[in-house]
């Protein structure tokens, strides 16, 4: 149970840190994970914090790697072999050797082998970690298409290469041969595998697909189990279990047309729950290494106090001398990617700079044994140090520096012209709507709440709800008076309803006097109108007592469940002004719309939908659905018209029909779903 509420504190502490990053998104969101995690590192069950290292690579790299490959290009891989093998296996291996016995002659004692495994652990780079950093910067395509390849295969050779040091020191055996033997066949081996398996797991989806299991509650968890299960083989058959899931990944992304045949609805779904997933645990592993840095920290100081500070030196001297073998290795063109001399300067410093670690690093460092012959594994916290301080650099690093070397990101499409155009299609389309459906108006005000609540993230203005509020509650007071003037209703009725009318807004308005006015407004009105109109008046109490005399003879008073004509005639009049006020609100809310008080007028709006919903079941799904079509219909036209007069560029015509065309997808959908 313990591990239960662990694991469930470090995802609550993810989610957090996610939720804090929009709001200062200066500061990369890797850091506020780390800093979560620091927190939860006060909480006694995580002063000894450990998770056992094949679970956390089974459950957290696995399906990491696994999304890494499902979205990355098979074209662009095709075309970059090169490049791949360049950056993933020669620099790599070439980082390796010397970083191990660099950090060999810095520490005295550690053995050359767990030198080697410690580079090992800091060499993969991560593209998930980059991206979050150079969020607001433009990078250039050919060295964030080079970081994102490269970061798919190195991991792979940094997690062999590590196996091969720790197999070398818990052996004491080691030949260049058969190391060089081991890594092919490990390698090779994995991807071999990977691309059998993700095969095979491609062909069991598209056949579930044909069979009409394609329901999301069938689909959703075997996508989600299939690299798990694929990992475990390869690790079965002591072969990487890390290319085999990203074997299997490239699979579903060389397969992507057969996979695309599959409901619009499901790969919605599909895509959204592997985003959550992968941002959940890539979030994970930088909580879990602030939560478990302290502890390291102190177990360094309680073993090698004296060598503290030789650790902080091996960790900036281990990034220092890995970002200059990135910078000559790209200064060069020896990673192949082909760009013009003149630019290669620049290339070579950023994409050294974002040479970035992180959670293939920190899970190397993690899987580290915790035992050796009966003890505690030897150097595990100095190398977890290490690799931790070392993902600090290069994330702090680049943070840093990279913002004087690239420039800021410009948009295609500038977001206040977009939101603007979102608003202004949106405020065409319920006018639109709202003209055309004047028999259904209730499902045509539930549609155009629907389509207005999709374009204001903020939220609305209290001064100018409340303003809205109250001339809805003057239109009410209007309708009432005018159905009493024309004896449409009984004069009592409507001198209560607008008591409790005003009584309610009374209690929600900062204002009393304009309730006051309005009140008395009413009443003079009124009076002016029985002086003037005594004669009606008389006339229709007439035909009223004549009309309860009928009632009174045709109706059975001792039937159970019988209504008097009184109570009935009370029922009528609450209808028809319900009625009457929801229509001529509803029509003064279209009118009043304007591209700035959406927000407000969509609260106004949402209230008397509310309210309406409980007296009205007109309501019908297949209303809904018809008025849905012909709202985004009308988008469609705004945004042609608006194309064709020129007055928005195309880049955000395009944009436009994309959240049109997505909207569309989700609510048709779900419309679907509830017949």
């Amino acid at each position: 149970m313990e591990a239960f509420y662990s694991v469930l504190l470090l995802v609550l502490a993810t989610i957090v840190a996610n939720t804090i990053y929009p709001y200062f998104s200066v500061i990369p969101q890797a850091f506020y994970q780390i800093f979560a995690g620091a927190l939860l590192s006060l909480i006694p069950m995580f002063h000894h914090f450990a998770l056992e290292p094949e679970v956390f690579m089974l459950l957290i790299i696995g399906p990491l790697m696994f999304f890494d490959g499902k979205n990355a290009s098979a074209k662009d891989l095709r075309r970059n072999v090169g490049s791949i093998a360049s950056m993933a296996i020669v620099l790599a291996v070439l980082t390796v050797v010397a970083m191990g016995y660099l950090a060999h002659s810095m520490v005295v004692g550690i053995p050359l082998a767990l030198a080697f495994a410690l580079a090992a652990i800091v060499t993969p780079t991560d593209a998930v970690a980059v991206s979050s950093i150079t969020t607001n910067m433009a990078v250039p395509e050919r060295v964030m298409g080079m970081l994102e390849r490269e970061s798919l295969f190195n991991d792979a050779s940094g997690l062999v290469a590590f196996n091969l040091a720790l197999a070398a020191f818990t052996t004491g055996k080691f030949s260049v041969g058969m190391g060089v033997k081991h890594f092919l066949i490990v390698f090779f081996g994995g991807l071999l595998i990977g691309v059998i398996l993700g095969g095979l797991a491609v062909w069991a989806r598209v056949l579930l697909v044909q069979s009409g299991m394609d329901s999301s509650s069938v689909i959703i968890p075997y996508d989600i189990i299939v690299p798990f299960l694929i990992y475990l083989a390869a690790e079965h058959l002591e072969l990487s279990g890390i290319l085999a899931v990203v074997a299997a990944g490239l699979m579903y992304s060389f397969s992507s047309k057969q996979l695309r045949l599959s409901s619009t609805q499901l790969q919605l779904v599909s895509r959204s729950s592997w985003n959550i997933i992968t941002s959940i645990l890539n979030g994970f592993v930088f909580v879990l290494l602030g939560a478990t840095l302290p502890t390291v920290w102190v177990n360094i100081q309680q073993d090698h106090t004296k060598d503290l500070t030789t650790f902080l030196i091996l960790a900036v001297v281990l990034y220092v001398v890995m970002t200059a073998l990135r910078y000559l290795w790209i200064r060069f063109d020896w990673a192949l990617i082909h760009s013009k001399p003149k630019k290669r300067r620049s290339y070579a410093l950023v994409g050294a700079l974002s040479g970035v670690h992180g959670t293939i690093t920190l899970a190397m460092a993690f899987s580290l044994p915790l035992t050796f012959n009966g003890a505690a594994f030897p150097y595990r916290n100095t190398m977890i140090f290490v690799a931790a301080v070392v993902i600090i650099l290069s994330l702090l690093v680049p943070t840093i520096v990279l913002p004087f070397v690239l420039p800021k990101k410009t948009a295609t499409v500038d977001p206040d012209q977009l939101e603007q155009e979102r608003k202004a299609l949106v405020a065409y389309a319920s006018e639109r709507l709202a003209q055309e459906n004047p028999d259904t108006p209730a499902s045509a005000q539930a549609v155009i709440q629907v389509l207005n609540s999709q374009t204001n993230n903020t939220r609305p203005d209290k001064k100018v709800t409340r303003l809205l509020l109250n001339q809805a509650t003057q239109m009410e007071v209007k309708a009432v008076q005018g159905l009493a003037d024309d004896g449409t209703i009984p004069t009592p009725f409507a001198n209560r309803y607008v008591r409790l009318l005003l009584m309610k807004s009374q209690m929600s308005s900062r204002n009393p006097l304009v309730n006051t006015n309005i009140w008395f407004r009413f009443v003079g009105h009124r009076l002016w109108h029985l002086i003037t109109h005594h004669g009606d008046r008389r006339k229709r109490r007439e035909r009223l007592q004549t009309g309860q005399r009928h009632s009174h003879r045709g109706g059975d008073r001792s039937r159970p469940g019988h209504v008097s004509a009184a109570e009935q005639e009370r029922r009528e009049s609450f209808m028809l002004v319900e009625k009457t006020i929801y229509t001529q609100v509803m029509a003064f809310l279209t009118e009043a719309t304007t591209i700035d008080n959406q927000a407000e007028v969509n609260a106004v709006r949402y209230y008397y939908n509310a309210r309406h919903r409980r007296f009205e079941s007109t309501q019908t799904a297949n209303e809904q659905s018809e008025l849905f079509i012909q709202a985004f219909q009308h988008e469609y036209t705004y945004i042609r018209q608006r194309r064709s007069s020129k007055e928005i560029p195309r880049a955000l015509a395009d944009e436009l029909y994309q959240q049109v065309s997505t909207d569309q997808m989700l609510y048709t959908q779900e419309i679907a779903g509830e017949e």
